[in-house]
């Protein structure tokens, strides 16, 4: 088959490659400006496609190229993280349409970092979905899913993995079904949850909130994003945090929240509203996490803000 890859990040990068391994023809590639957290931007996606000499577009607006583009006579495009509604003229230059990969449970997971949301949410599984796009957000009907199991335990990170390791392969399953698996209209009686984007600055830590919300703050905003933050004593002293934990202590206590109360060979415990957090990696700004961790806990008056 004949394949347009249209968007962005190192998985889709990933699926290309596979679905060429797999003897498929690519027939294109179009990204845009990466996001500051992606491990691939625009200048990997030009290097693959010189590599491979086939014609690339750096563009958001896709839509502008859709005379070269479809003389290219690609058969059907993979997508992930494409930056906006690609407009129906463009859509219906495919036969076989575009199928985007989306990190969220179609219809009930629109929009954009759902997988972030959904610990955020506290939900108990993340939805791979595999769906043709249409001029609405999220909304066609879907070919295939794959369902990844969550918990408390559960930091972004490794959902990132497990999208890494399954959405190629799960492409390539689908260019294996597409035209003889019927697509499956989106449920309309399911109640949509739209997600929005978040951004560094929402990721900062109220330790007035119990220990359950706290900890989800810090699985969402892991690596590879930039942490959960906070300050230190009302300063201007960032410290991000990326790995952390409940401590059950066998006394009770009186504490402020956000209060370092002891620590646990160089971790640091912090009192929240409801118990305490032992923080298992952080990082301040010119130091080592090892010196992170003896600065915080050095005081027992230092307080995380």
């Amino acid at each position: 088959m004949r394949i347009g890859i249209i968007g962005r990040t190192g998985i889709l990068l990933k699926s290309a490659e596979a679905l060429r391994e797999a003897g498929h023809e690519l027939a294109f590639i179009a990204t845009c400006k990466a996001e500051l957290f992606y491990d691939k931007n625009d200048v990997d996606f030009q290097n693959y496609a010189s590599r491979l000499n086939i014609p690339f577009f750096n563009t958001l607006d896709l839509e502008s190229q859709i005379d070269s583009i479809s003389a290219l006579k690609a058969d059907i495009c993979i997508s992930i993280n494409w930056l906006k509604i690609i407009d129906k003229s463009f859509l219906s230059i495919f036969p076989l349409g575009i199928l985007n990969a989306h990190a969220g449970d179609l219809p009930r997971y629109k929009g954009n970092a759902a997988a972030n949301w959904a610990i955020l949410n506290f939900e108990q599984e993340v939805v791979l979905t595999i769906h043709k796009m249409v001029e609405e957000l999220d909304s066609g009907p879907y070919l295939l899913k794959e369902y990844f199991k969550i918990d408390d335990k559960t930091y972004i990170g490794d959902i990132y993995a497990w999208l890494e390791s399954s959405v190629p392969n799960i492409f390539i399953n689908a260019m294996d079904l597409v035209g003889f698996k019927e697509f499956i209209e989106q449920d309309k009686t399911i109640k949509t949850l739209r997600t929005y984007p978040r951004n560094p600055d929402d990721s900062r830590i109220n330790w007035s909130w119990d220990n359950k919300s706290i900890l989800a703050m810090i699985r969402a905003s892991s690596h590879p994003f930039n942490g959960a933050f906070c300050f230190l004593n009302g300063t201007d002293t960032k410290i991000n945090i990326f790995k952390a934990s409940e401590f059950n202590a066998d006394f009770d206590f009186c504490a402020v929240p956000g209060q370092v109360c002891f620590k646990v060979g160089e971790l640091p415990v912090i009192a929240s509203r409801n118990g305490f957090i032992i923080i298992e990696e952080c990082l301040i700004s010119d130091f080592s996490v090892s010196e992170s961790m003896k600065y915080i806990a050095k005081s027992l008056r230092n307080r995380l803000t």
